[in-house]
């Protein structure tokens, strides 16, 4: 039995790598997990393992079909895989580029079945045009992800098409200084080389492990998100307030710098939901929410600490500041119209509170800010009220 050669050897577990990555993008697209994308990039690795199959046939088939619609094949792939990319980072896809770098394909491969005619030309015009996609795709990864990602992450998802730009330009460069190499290379396989084969092993690796990496830190991302924010009104859930609350009283101790609490609960919010019922109660919540968001501050902080209670956090602010937020709150959730209501208001009361220097104990201030909305509820709702100082027990002015 006559040993396969190492060369082909690297290029039949390439041709099996990419047929299990075009199952695994498939279940990927099957359990809705960038769906679009991955079935592009099923696409590409089964068209490059088709591809893979006519290199191996290289010297026992004609050369238009081993050389010209094999290197189309990876082409194809190639194109696939940046259409994923470009789907995948929210981008429009390059139709016309694609379609345009498919027919020189075509024309290359046509190239390759022209009697007496040199093959370089037609091989080096799709090798271009294989690199002209890894470096978009990586352009792309780079520009469009750098946000969601981060810079070292989007940079390393990148590298992989970076690398097999370079790996195709290099191989052109060496076809035009060694054409008598390069004539060996398309007539079989191993005229390809050990190390090219195992670099073009590797780079495959590493590009498919990038690509799900991508989907993996989206997948991530979502989830925390989905964690960190209440599904009805996408503001803030209580664990990351209570996050932030923490680290702005670690902020405050640490330089002295006060900061406020806004506890907000819709007035009569039952009554909403058992006149109007729960879709009714649902569509204020969200329009509440909406416009509690609007009206803070860029750097504030709004969260619904569950029904139809509401908290904001305001870095750096002192009592007049914080007094205007809340004022500011108040005024847009009375200007709100509310069709589910049959155009009845809706008002919100407002427990103020602001963290001293010296910081006291959280317990402390969440205690003087129940105190402060129960006052705010019992004078007739619709108001803010400030919370006693952090020394007194006595109700501070109410503002209406």
């Amino acid at each position: 039995m006559t040993p396969i050669p190492n060369t082909e050897l690297l290029l039949i577990v390439l041709l099996l790598q990419q047929s299990l990555f075009g199952l695994f993008w498939l279940g990927a697209a099957w359990l809705r997990l960038a769906r679009r994308p991955a079935l592009h990039w099923a696409a590409m690795a089964w068209l490059v393992a088709g591809g893979l199959v006519l290199i191996l046939m290289r010297g026992q088939e004609p050369q238009w079909l081993t050389v010209g619609v094999g290197n189309f094949l990876v082409l194809a792939a190639l194109v696939a895989m940046q259409r994923g990319i470009q789907r995948f980072a929210r981008l429009p896809t390059s139709n016309r580029t694609h379609g345009l770098l498919l027919v020189l394909g075509m024309v290359s491969a046509i190239g390759t079945a022209l009697p007496d005619v040199s093959p370089l030309p037609a091989v080096l015009l799709i090798a271009a045009a294989m690199a002209w996609t890894q470096v978009r795709s990586a352009v792309d990864i780079r520009s469009a992800l750098t946000e969601e990602f981060g810079r070292t992450a989007a940079s390393w998802c990148a590298l992989p098409m970076a690398l097999l730009a370079v790996l195709l330009l290099v191989r052109g460069a060496v076809a035009v200084a060694n054409p008598a190499a390069f004539q060996i290379y398309l007539q079989q396989p191993g005229g390809r080389g050990v190390a090219a084969a195992l670099i073009a092993l590797i780079i495959a690796l590493l590009m498919q492990a990038n690509l799900t990496t991508m989907v993996l830190l989206r997948l991530v991302r979502r989830l925390q998100y989905q964690s960190d924010h209440d599904p009805l009104t996408g503001l803030l859930s209580r664990r990351p307030l209570e996050k932030l609350l923490l680290s702005e009283s670690q902020r405050q101790r640490r330089f002295g710098q006060s900061f406020a609490l806004l506890s907000i609960d819709i007035d009569h919010f039952k009554k909403i939901n058992d006149a109007w019922g729960h879709a009714a109660g649902d569509a204020v919540l969200k329009r509440v929410a909406e416009a509690l968001r609007a009206a803070a501050r860029d750097i504030d902080s709004v969260a619904r600490m569950g029904g139809e209670e509401f908290c904001v956090l305001l870095p750096g602010a002192d009592v007049p500041g914080a007094e205007s937020v809340a004022m500011r709150l108040l005024d847009t959730v009375r200007g709100l119209h509310h069709p589910e209501t049959a155009g009845a208001p809706v008002t919100i009361s407002i427990g103020l509170a602001v963290m001293p220097s010296p910081a006291e104990p959280m317990q402390a201030l969440q205690r003087r800010l129940d105190q402060a909305l129960y006052r705010a509820k019992a004078a007739g709702r619709d108001r803010v009220q400030l919370a006693a100082p952090a020394d007194k027990t006595t109700p501070c002015e109410m503002h209406v």
